[in-house]
C-alpha cells in the first residue's frame, strides 16, 4: 500500500462519498462471510455471567482493601527516601518555603555539573568541520539570553521561572564553552563576548 498525503486521502474520501452508483458491500454481506469463517463469533447470552462481573469485582475490591492494610505505613515522625528515579516523578512536598529554595538551589547545581560533564565527555556528540563557528555563533545568543535574564533578576530575584531560565542558560554557556574549547584548534584564541 502506498502512502498518501493528507490532503489526498481526504479528497479520496470525498470522491468516494460522492460516487453515485452503489457500494460494493455492505455491512451485513461482510459481517455474514466473516461469521463463515469464524472471525465475529455470535455472543452468547448466560443469564448468569452479569452476577460473574459482579462477583469478581467484589473479590478485587476485597482484595485491594486487605493488601493495604497489610501494607507498611510510616507515621509521621519517620522519614521516607526514595531513589532518584522515583523522587523525579513524585511531586515533592516541602513544609518551608527555604525547603524548597535550597532544594532548587541543589536542583540547579547538580543540573550545571551534569551539563557540564556532558558537554566533556559526550562520545556521542560530531565534530562539524565548521563548528568552532557554531560554537562561538551559539556563545554569542547564550550571552544575550544571560543578559536578558539577568536583567529579569533583578526586577523579581526570587521568580523560580526567571531563575530556571538563567540557570539553564547559565549551564548551556558552560557547556559549549567547554565544547568550543574541545574542538577549536591550538592556535586559535577565544575573545570575550
Amino acid at each position: 500500500m502506498s502512502h498518501v498525503s493528507e490532503d489526498r486521502f481526504d479528497q479520496l474520501v470525498s470522491d468516494e462519498r460522492a460516487r453515485d452508483c452503489a457500494p460494493l458491500n455492505t455491512w451485513e454481506t461482510i459481517a455474514a462471510r466473516a461469521r463463515e469463517e469464524g472471525l465475529i463469533r455470535e455472543r452468547s447470552r448466560s443469564s448468569w455471567a452479569p452476577w460473574t462481573r459482579a462477583a469478581a469485582a467484589v473479590v478485587v475490591l476485597a482484595g485491594g482493601i486487605a493488601i493495604g492494610r497489610a501494607m507498611p505505613s510510616s507515621s509521621a515522625g519517620e522519614t521516607v527516601t526514595a531513589t532518584p528515579a522515583v523522587a523525579a516523578s513524585t511531586p515533592a512536598r516541602f513544609t518551608s518555603v527555604e525547603e524548597a529554595w535550597a532544594t532548587l538551589d541543589r536542583a540547579s547545581a547538580e543540573y550545571q555539573s551534569a551539563s557540564a560533564f556532558l558537554a566533556a565527555n559526550n562520545s556521542r556528540a560530531t565534530t562539524v568541520t565548521d563548528s568552532v563557528s557554531i560554537y562561538r555563533n551559539r556563545l554569542a545568543a547564550l550571552e544575550q539570553l544571560m543578559d536578558a535574564t539577568a536583567a529579569a533578576r533583578e526586577n523579581a530575584p526570587r521568580d523560580p521561572v526567571i531563575n530556571q531560565y538563567y540557570l539553564a542558560a547559565l549551564g548551556a554557556r558552560e557547556a559549549t564553552a567547554q565544547q568550543l574549547t574541545a574542538v577549536r584548534p591550538a592556535n586559535l584564541r577565544l575573545k570575550g563576548f
